[in-house]
Order: structure tokens, then sequence, then C-alpha cells
């Protein structure tokens, strides 16, 4: 994912109508807060959750979250079974991205080369509970813009040489036969600038995030959040509600004022995460502290 492109994000799909029940299903899902006792929308049959969250990419937090639900959920052996083969395969491949990317961002840093890991990999790192919840295909890796070649040079030393679906992709067969292929996106952009001091500036606020393992660089709250809502602005998906969410509850005052100051397209993130789960940010980025992040209640 490069600079931000808006040309093409009127032929992307929105989320879907706030009415529907598969809908009200997907927002049970996206919304992260530690409400024990919230059960999935009883008026929906669970073969129309099922089918509205795998297409949605969220089926492994829906497998989650019925799997450590009520005694009573009423879920038969097999779709117990079922839903635990999901959810294990999904640990093993964030397991081995996550392998990847650490000998990834060891070299570059090695090579005086700052990097961050940005979307499905940082938000599975930092945002969700362990055991493979956030489902993604590839690490994204931002860098510096007069970094991008030192970096590919790096993935090509790392056996990264067959091109992927990007001019700045790169990806290398790995002999799993669960995760055949490992994909790596270099960016010089985030969702909400392009401008490189601005990069710059974001690669030298970094934190690190990890799971017991080699931790993991990824932006300071008040830039995720930023990016966050930006990506959710320009493709609206599901998946972007539930990390924009988490990150929202998750964001202290002076992160939201962050938000706050800077007009668009982050306010047109927000209305989305707004008018998906209107409890949750019930008005534009004023206070709201607290959140789950790792601690989030495994339901």
């Amino acid at each position: 994912m490069n600079a931000p492109a808006t040309s093409s994000t009127a032929m992307l799909p929105l989320l879907p109508p706030g009415d529907g029940l598969a809908a009200a299903a997907l927002r049970w899902l996206c919304d992260p807060r530690l409400d024990t006792s919230q059960s999935a929308p009883a008026s929906v049959p669970l073969g129309a959750v099922l089918e509205a969250a795998i297409d949605a990419k969220l089926v492994c937090l829906l497998a989650h979250r019925l799997l450590g639900g009520p005694p009573d959920a009423s879920l038969s052996r097999p779709m117990r079974s079922v839903l635990g083969q999901i959810v294990r395969a999904n640990t093993l491949h964030n397991r081995l991205h996550r392998g990847e990317a650490v000998r990834i961002v060891r070299t570059l840093t090695g090579q005086g080369v700052p990097v961050v890991v940005l979307n499905g990999l940082a938000y599975d790192t930092a945002l969700y509970p362990p055991g493979g919840l956030r489902q993604f295909t590839d690490i994204d890796l931002l860098v510096d813009a007069a970094n991008r070649d030192a970096a590919l040079d790096v993935l090509a030393e790392l056996g990264f040489t067959q091109p992927g679906r990007g001019t700045h992709t790169r990806r290398r067969t790995t002999g799993d036969a669960l995760t055949p292929t490992v994909s790596i996106d270099i960016t010089t952009g985030l969702g909400h600038t392009a401008d490189p001091a601005d990069v710059r500036a974001a690669l030298a606020r970094t934190e690190a995030a990890g799971d017991g393992g080699e931790a993991l660089p990824v932006l300071a709250p008040a830039d995720a959040l930023a990016h966050a809502l930006a990506r959710l602005a320009a493709r609206p998906r599901w998946s972007s509600l539930a990390d924009a969410a988490r990150l929202a509850l998750a964001a202290s005052d002076s992160s939201l004022e962050a938000v706050a100051a800077v007009p668009e397209p982050l306010r047109a993130g927000w209305a989305v995460l707004r008018g998906h789960l209107p409890d949750l940010v019930p008005g534009p980025p004023p206070a709201i502290g607290g959140g789950p992040g790792r601690e989030e209640v495994a339901r």
C-alpha cells in the first residue's frame, strides 16, 4: 500500500447498510468493548453470521467469540471442531509471518534503515488477544522513500525475489503446506500522508509491540489511529472498522486531539466508525480514554 489513492475508491464496495441482520452481527464482531454478557444477535442464523464473517475476514474473531461464549451457545460438536481448526490454522499463519517480519526488521535495522510494521500483522500484535484473531495476507512495511531501494535489496538477500501484485511487493516460497508463500509490501506513505517529512517523523516515534517474542516496531498510537481512520475512509471494510474501533477506544486524549486537528480524510474515517458503532464513538473525536488492547476478554 503506497500513497493513498482516491480515484478508484468509488469503485470499491462500501460497508453493508446498518439495517441488515448480517451487518448487526458484523458490528458485534467489530465492537471490542469488555462486555462479556454481550451475545451474538439472536435473530441472525449462525449460517448467515458465518458467511458474513468469512466475506468480511472476521471469521477467526467470530470463532474466538463463539467458542468462548456461554455453554448454552448450542454449537454442535462438529461446528466447534471446525471453528477451532480455523483459529489454529490462522494462528500458525500469523506466527510464520511474524517470524519473517522479525527476520526482515532485524536485518533492516542492522543496516541503519528505520522500518515500521503496518496493518494486519501490526494490529494482530498490538490490538487483539493472542491466538491469530486478525486475518491478513501479507506483511506491510513502512520505510522512508530514500530507503526503499535498500529495503528491496534486503528482501532479495533474504530470498524475497519473486514479484508480487505491486511494484514494491516481493514474495518467497516457504515450503509450508499451510502458508506456501509470504508476501512483503514496501510502502513509503501512510493512509493520511505521503509527505516524506511526516513519514520520517512517524518512523522516529515508533513503539515496540511483542507477544512474548522479539518485539516489532509499530506506529505510535496517534499515528496508528490517523492511519487507520484514513484507510477506513478510503476503503471501508469491516476488518478496518474493527481495527479503527480498537485504536479509538484505546486512544488517549492527546491522540484524539491530534487526529481532530487534521480535517480530512480522518474525519471521513471517523464518520464511518461513528455510523456503524455509534455507542462506541458518539461524536467527533472528543476525549475517549482506556481500552482493551491485548487485554480484551477472550470470549
